[in-house]
C-alpha cells in the first residue's frame, strides 16, 4: 500500500554552524514498516563570489561606450549617462565596465565594474574564490590590458588594498545531494516550508527567491545542474566539456545571498579594504540562518476567517485529512488550490492520517552535503589562484 505523506520540513538546530533542515518525503506503509526520507542542510565550507559592482577611483578618457540621455520638448540635454561597455575575458564571458564623474578637465574619475569576476577570470562560476580583493584587482587589470588604458602604480595599490566602493555584491555557497531529483524535492518543500522576514519565496523557472525585490538583501536557490543545462547564459563554454565540471554539477544545490548598497553600508562593509579572509562565510551563514524553515504550515485565525467561505471549506477538509481533488471539479480544484498557495497552502499534498503505532520507521538520510573545491579543479587549472585547497573537511 502506498500512502503520499505530506511534506513536512522539520527545524533542527542540532547541527553545528548553521541550522538544518529535514524533510518527509514520500512514504509507504506495509503493515510494519514506513519509509520515509530525512533532509538535512549544514553549513557551507566551500563558497565564492559570485557578483560583484565596485567603483574604482580611476581618472582616465572616458570610454567610448555611448550614453543614455533624456532631451527635454525644447531641445535641451536635460541629463546624460554613459552606457556600460561590455569586455570578453580569455574565456568568452564579459563583465561590463563605465566610465563615469568627471575633473572639469575632460577626463572621468570613476571606473565602474559590475559582473560575476569568477566567469569572467575563469570561464564558468561552478566554484571559484571568495578572495575579493584578488578578483577585483585581477578584473581590473585585464579589463585595463584589453581596453589599452594607462594605470599607475598608485591606481593598481588603490585597488589592491581595496580602498574603493561596492554597491553589490553576490555570495554562494555549493550543496551535495544524492540525486538531482533530491535537490527538486528540497527546493519543492522549501518553497511552501520556509520564510524570511521578506515572508514565503517566490518561485520562477525553478529558482526559489527569497526577498527577490528588496533594495536591501536577498537570498535564492536552484539546481545548478538544471541551470547549466537549461539557460543558455549559464552554458559551460565548449573548452569545458571534457572536464569533469558537467557531471561535478548535476547534483549540486546552490544558494546564493545578494547584498545591495544600503546593506553594505548598514553592516559597515561598504568599502572593500573591510572585507577579511573569513567575510564571506561568515556573511552567507548569518545570512541563510535567516530563513526559517516550519513543521508545518496552518492558517491563523485571523487569516482563516478572512478567507472566503468556499475557500475556508476546502481548507479545513484538506486539514482534516480529505482529498479535495475528488470533491471538486478540476477548474474549482485548481482555482482554490492557486488562492490557498498565497498563504503557503498546497492542496495538492494530501494530508494522510497514518497510524504510526505499528510500524517501525526505516529513515533513509538524503543529507545536502557542503561541497569543498575538488582536488581535480586545482590540478586542471579551473579554479582562480586565489580560491583556497582545503583539506580533512568531512
Amino acid at each position: 500500500m502506498i500512502l503520499e505523506i505530506p511534506t513536512n520540513v522539520h527545524y533542527d538546530s542540532s547541527l553545528m554552524g548553521i541550522d538544518a533542515y529535514s524533510e518527509e518525503g514520500r512514504t509507504e506503509v506495509s503493515n510494519t514498516v514506513l519509509l520515509s526520507h530525512t533532509f538535512t542542510f549544514q553549513a557551507p565550507k566551500a563558497h565564492m563570489i559570485d557578483w560583484v559592482t565596485a567603483i574604482i577611483p580611476f581618472v582616465h578618457e572616458p570610454l567610448n561606450s555611448g550614453s543614455v540621455l533624456k532631451v527635454l520638448p525644447s531641445g535641451e540635454v536635460d541629463w546624460e549617462s554613459p552606457c556600460r561597455l561590455q569586455v570578453e575575458g580569455s574565456h568568452e564571458q564579459g563583465i561590463t565596465v563605465k566610465s563615469q564623474g568627471g575633473d572639469g578637465s575632460g577626463l572621468a574619475t570613476e571606473l565602474v565594474i559590475h559582473g560575476n569576476p569568477a566567469k569572467f577570470l575563469q570561464g564558468h562560476n561552478i566554484f571559484g574564490s571568495d578572495d575579493l580583493l584578488s578578483l577585483v584587482l585581477d578584473t581590473f587589470l585585464t579589463v585595463a590590458s584589453k581596453l589599452n588604458l594607462p594605470l599607475t602604480q598608485e591606481t593598481i595599490d588603490l585597488v589592491r588594498e581595496g580602498d574603493y566602493p561596492l554597491a553589490r555584491v553576490d555570495i554562494n555557497g555549493m550543496f551535495e545531494l544524492r540525486t538531482l531529483a533530491d535537490v527538486k524535492n528540497w527546493l519543492r518543500a522549501a518553497e511552501f516550508k520556509s520564510k524570511t522576514r521578506h515572508g514565503r519565496p517566490s518561485s520562477k523557472g525553478g529558482t526559489l527567491y527569497w526577498g527577490k525585490h528588496s533594495r536591501r538583501w536577498s537570498i535564492k536557490a536552484y539546481s545548478k545542474g538544471e541551470e547549466i543545462q537549461a539557460s543558455k547564459s549559464h552554458k559551460l563554454a565548449p573548452q569545458f566539456k571534457d572536464t569533469p565540471l558537467y557531471d561535478f554539477a548535476q547534483n549540486k544545490l546552490r544558494i546564493e545571498l545578494t547584498l545591495r548598497s544600503k546593506e553594505l553600508e548598514k553592516i559597515g562593509l561598504k568599502t572593500a579594504r573591510s572585507w577579511q579572509k573569513e567575510t564571506s562565510m561568515r556573511l552567507l551563514n548569518t545570512y541563510i540562518k535567516r530563513i526559517e524553515m516550519s513543521e508545518q504550515i496552518a492558517l491563523s485565525t485571523k487569516v482563516l476567517h478572512e478567507l472566503p467561505t468556499y475557500l475556508r471549506s476546502t481548507y479545513v477538509l484538506w486539514k482534516d485529512g480529505h482529498n479535495p481533488r475528488e470533491m471538486l471539479s478540476k477548474p474549482t480544484f485548481y482555482k482554490h488550490r492557486a488562492h490557498l498557495l498565497q498563504h503557503g497552502i498546497d492542496i495538492n499534498i494530501t494530508v494522510e492520517k497514518v497510524d504510526r503505532s505499528n510500524v517501525v520507521p526505516l529513515v533513509r538520510v538524503l543529507e545536502a552535503k557542503p561541497v569543498q573545491i575538488p582536488d581535480w579543479a586545482f590540478e586542471l587549472g579551473l579554479v582562480h589562484h586565489s580560491a583556497e585547497k582545503l583539506t580533512n573537511v568531512g
